[in-house]
């Protein structure tokens, strides 16, 4: 990619893909915040838990939802050289205005401090087309983007939120701070390189678990999640994940999902996702439907077989939701694995926590 379109085609990368993964950890995670970041990266981003991560995307991201399209990226500007802050939002004033429709720059910016530098900020807004899920085609409507920059040794960090401008005040506050220092600007800093094989250190040792059990989720996530104490923990993931031992894969792990709406039901949520089993497998088959409690939430358990590459799987998957989110535990094992390890997931379900 040219350099000359690398830092927009960042910008706008977030609102374009949306996948649906939790994040990363670190033991000093705020309160109500879950830590974002890409092997590597040289900063912590801190956004609420009821964001979604989007670092599969390739970018340091998160969004809010599928249908409200606010997103928070950070990237580091490769083609910044040697350049102050001041210089480089010259260059890129430059570029948005000749490459982004109905480009308006705010005249006034502020400097302000981020992550213990000195940094600018800046506000714009510009035209942008993105595929709608809710209207199933491309849609071109106002947004509004508020871009910090500053230098961290030897690189320029861009950390920008955008929104469609009539949501653009309601997540504001999240993102800049409010008057207790809380949001996604205060809580951001810089660090040494980010190491997702550091994950199973940063689990939590001050949580009981149950008796046989250990924790298996870090201290970012909305919920706990405890497996059996044999179970080798699987941090080279962004969901939360475990796996019976190197010679038996059967495996769980946890994964968050946004709400598309807010009438949307779990049996409609499943509804979806069997939908897209039914092409995705070659083989599928729903074998029971299973009322259920987790977290004293009324839930649902889904076991089902399917067929992928040749391989024949067993599968259970309990789906609660609370608030905007759903909260989905799936257990895979081959066929004569599964009912020896039922019990152990049965216990997880119900050893599950919501935070």
């Amino acid at each position: 990619m040219k350099k000359n379109v690398k830092l927009i085609s960042a910008l706008l990368l977030c609102l374009i893909l949306m996948p649906t993964l939790a994040s990363c950890s670190k033991s000093d995670v705020p309160d109500g915040y879950q830590l974002i970041a890409c092997e590597g990266d040289c900063f912590r981003l801190y956004v609420p838990t009821q964001w979604v991560d989007n670092t599969s995307s390739g970018v340091t991201s998160a969004y809010y939802s599928a249908v409200d399209n606010a997103s928070i990226t950070v990237i580091v500007a490769d083609d910044a050289g040697e350049m102050s802050v001041a210089e480089y939002w010259s260059v890129c004033n430059e570029r948005y205005a000749a490459e982004l429709s109905d480009y308006k720059p705010e005249e006034k910016f502020e400097k302000i401090v981020l992550g213990g530098q000195a940094a600018e900020k800046h506000v714009f807004s510009a035209s942008v087309t993105i595929y709608s899920e809710t209207e199933k085609k491309n849609v071109t409507s106002t947004y509004k983007f508020m871009q910090v920059m500053a230098r961290y040794k030897d690189n320029m960090y861009v950390l920008t939120f955008s929104a469609p401008a009539d949501m653009y005040e309601t997540h504001l506050e999240t993102f800049e701070g409010n008057a207790s220092d809380e949001g996604v600007i205060p809580y951001f800093r810089f660090a040494e390189p980010y190491s997702s094989e550091d994950g199973e250190k940063k689990i939590s040792d001050k949580v009981t678990a149950p008796e046989g059990m250990k924790l298996a989720s870090t201290d970012e996530r909305a919920y706990r999640f405890f497996v059996p104490s044999s179970w080798k923990i699987n941090n080279r993931t962004d969901a939360t994940a475990a796996y019976v031992s190197d010679n038996d894969r059967s495996n769980v792990s946890v994964q968050m999902y946004m709400s598309s709406n807010n009438t949307e039901t779990v049996e409609k949520h499943w509804a979806r996702l069997e939908e897209s089993y039914k092409t995705m497998f070659s083989e599928y088959e729903l074998i029971s439907d299973e009322s259920i409690k987790m977290n004293g939430i009324s839930a649902h358990k889904y076991t089902y077989r399917a067929v992928s590459g040749g391989q024949e799987y067993k599968m259970v998957q309990a789906i609660v939701r609370k608030g905007e989110m759903f909260y989905c535990i799936t257990f895979t094992a081959t066929p004569e694995n599964f009912d020896k390890h039922l019990p152990d997931v049965n216990k997880m379900i119900e050893e599950f926590e919501i935070r």
